[in-house]
């Protein structure tokens, strides 16, 4: 598999944890779980585990495009 066609599988993934860690943060900071007792327990399991993936995420996504990150900011 080559590196674009990882791309093309990492971005998205990398979206949709970004949507979720912000939808299950804002549920529990404004306790929104709270009031429906049985939801607050799996909401922080997927907040945390999806906080797991998504830092796996941003490491692939930043050994993809360490090319690009070195020519940006790198510079001599």
């Amino acid at each position: 598999m080559n590196k674009m066609m990882l791309l093309k599988i990492i971005n998205p993934l990398l979206f949709i944890s970004f949507l979720i860690q912000a939808v299950t943060g804002i549920a529990l900071a404004f306790n929104l779980v709270g009031r429906i007792e049985w939801l607050a327990g799996p909401v922080v399991e997927i907040h945390e585990y999806n906080g797991l993936f998504m830092i796996i995420a941003i490491f692939a996504h930043l050994a993809l495009n360490w090319g690009w990150v070195k020519t940006q900011f790198f510079k001599r």
